[in-house]
């Protein structure tokens, strides 16, 4: 669900960039080796590896994670066909059938391994993956809008899943969450270190997570309010607990999980004011531990990413926010006024450095060796992006692509990289969705959707018919 679909909110987008701030030591952590410094940064430049174009007819989304192997799993939702690098993969249902595919790639880019799902001919089922994770055990988790697909133990009923695979793609169990009194999305999925399972998302109206009954709120002509939520699994599907701020109206774009099994939500809150973005951290136990809003900015915090004594948000804002002592206000991009932003806090919740840029972001993901890698898209022509240099694009369209990485500690850009897309913008501006996913050793992947052409170095990827795929890989 688009975030302009549910809260109403004009964004802006801009070019400025304030940022720095000093940072600290990482916090030792029982599980985790943490290093006491920045790490070497010599090679650290970023080149383009590899770049393919994931194509089909009509619209085509997918995310992209970490395999825990070394490379990465993408998740595809496509109709009739989709080439993802070996030639077409049909639909079970044939071309007028929504299915999904499960795809790996090594980090050169190569595709390993390929699994469809989807209704069989005559069949009025289809399959939408909505998020999807790997856990320490290489077993895949999904949380799908399925209906009369077979994962393995006959076809799932219509409604929303909890799906868990091996890690070849065979059914391990599968969950339904009764939606008939509500509404609810999962907008991102981590796995802590005991394999438990984290479904970060929003929901209207009364959902049974596994425990009970929740309810949020009602306006009084019984119209449900959203709120966002974060709900805990065991490995085996058994729900544990359900954090729901249904005192307020909001929605959760983003989670993640540090190695001490605290879990973190960010996404946008309605105050009395305005929406701004927020992120919260849980105890293993789904106890808040602390609550911070980027009070002032008009927007939404779109992903979360932890790692060592860093806790670091990006998402897209209008106005002006203070974060650790340094104003940020948004400059106007295509006669909207938004920025991009990224900002870091302690594990207790500090403000160590921040950064404005660009004109969207759409996730974020940090490494063991100090890294976070952002990608997002932005106006070319406006002038200095600021921290990420100048870069080169196309100035009919705000949806040129960037991928940047900074340093967790201090918060010092490393590197950036811009690719131009056609134009100029029809419907919705900005790029429409992207996904990262990261490496131990800080080589990473962005898969997002692009309209008519990307293009990438001498490459220009040309998408089919509506929307399609890019997957990029980047070393350090």
């Amino acid at each position: 669900m688009r975030a302009w679909q549910v809260l109403s909110l004009l964004l802006a987008a801009g070019v400025a960039a304030c940022g720095g701030g000093a940072g600290d030591e990482p916090v030792s952590e029982a599980r985790v080796p943490m290093v006491q410094e920045a790490s070497s940064r010599e090679g650290w430049t970023g080149p383009l590896r590899w770049a393919h174009a994931l194509t089909g007819p009509g619209d085509n989304r997918g995310r992209i994670v970490s395999d825990r192997d070394g490379g990465f799993l993408s998740m595809l939702n496509f109709t009739g066909s989709i080439d993802l690098g070996k030639g077409p993969l049909l639909a079970p249902g044939g071309p007028a059938s929504a299915a999904m595919a499960l795809a790996r790639y090594d980090v050169h880019g190569h595709l390993k391994w390929v699994k469809v799902f989807g209704a069989q001919p005559g069949s009025l089922g289809s399959v939408f993956g909505l998020s999807h994770a790997v856990d320490r055990n290489r077993d895949i988790i999904l949380f799908l809008d399925a209906g009369g697909v077979d994962f393995g133990s006959g076809e799932l009923p219509a409604g929303r899943h909890l799906v868990k695979l091996d890690s070849k793609g065979r059914l391990r169990w599968a969950r339904q969450f009764d939606t008939r009194k509500g509404f609810l999305t999962v907008n991102r999925i981590v796995t802590d270190w005991d394999n438990n399972i984290g479904l970060g998302g929003e929901f209207s109206g009364t959902i049974d997570f596994g425990r009970g009954p929740v309810s949020t709120r009602e306006f009084p002509l019984g119209v449900s309010t959203i709120s966002a939520f974060l709900s805990k699994f065991s490995p085996t599907g058994d729900n544990l607990w359900t954090f729901a701020d249904t005192e307020h109206q909001g929605q959760g774009f983003g989670a993640a999980v540090d190695s001490e099994g605290n879990f973190f939500l960010c996404g946008t809150v309605l105050t009395d004011i305005q929406t701004e973005p927020f992120v919260l951290m849980l105890s293993p136990e789904g106890q808040v531990r602390w609550v911070r809003r980027l009070e002032g900015a008009l927007g939404f915090a779109f992903g979360v990413a932890t790692h060592g004594n860093r806790v670091v948000i990006v998402g897209t804002y209008a106005f002006t926010f203070s974060f650790a002592g340094r104003s940020h206000t948004a400059s106007p991009n295509g006669g909207i006024q938004q920025d991009a932003f990224v900002a870091a806090f302690t594990r207790k919740g500090e403000e160590r450095w921040a950064w404005n840029f660009g004109f969207s972001v759409k996730d974020v993901a940090m490494d063991e060796k100090d890294g976070v890698v952002v990608s997002g898209s932005y106006e070319a022509g406006s002038g200095d992006l600021g921290v990420l240099g100048p870069l080169a694009g196309n100035p009919e369209t705000l949806a040129n692509v960037y991928v940047a990485k900074f340093d967790r500690v201090h918060g010092k850009p490393l590197w950036s990289r811009g690719f131009s897309a056609s134009g100029p913008d029809t419907g919705s501006p900005g790029l429409e969705d992207a996904s990262i996913a990261v490496t131990k050793d800080g080589r990473s992947a962005i898969l997002g959707e692009f309209t008519r052409t990307l293009t990438v170095g001498s490459e220009t990827l040309q998408a089919e018919e509506g929307s399609d795929v890019f997957l990029l890989g980047f070393d350090r």
